[in-house]
């Protein structure tokens, strides 16, 4: 199982009108100092074998309400299924991969980035 969590905030501005373009950027600070996530398994007769069922997300309570994108990799970083979502009151979640039916033997990493 591998776990990797970061937590990323953006903020930047950019106006378009007539001639001109302008941007900015400013600092922000972030929720949290790191995430967790990792994945949970489910046996499934149609693959068969196990699946990754959900992919819990653990951070701070000020990360609530904040948006979170979970995405299983596999062979070369390819991407093998993502789950996107907003933190609940606990700045925590647990995007549900079920559906997908990817094989937990076809997983090599699982990342998650959080924004707001």
């Amino acid at each position: 199982m591998v776990v990797f969590g970061a937590v990323t905030a953006f903020a930047a501005t950019l106006s378009v009108s007539g001639k001109t373009l302008g941007s900015g950027n400013a600092t922000v600070s972030s929720c949290n100092s790191g995430a967790t996530v990792t994945y949970t398994t489910a046996y499934s007769a149609t693959l068969p074998g196990y699946k990754v069922a959900t992919a819990p997300v653990t951070t701070a309570a000020a990360c609530s309400g904040f948006a979170y994108k979970v995405t299983l990799t596999g062979a070369a970083n390819a991407s093998l299924a993502e789950v996107t979502g907003t933190l609940d009151a606990s700045g925590n979640a647990t995007p549900d991969f079920s559906a997908s039916n990817i094989a937990a033997a076809n997983v090599t990493g699982v990342s998650v980035v959080i924004t707001g």
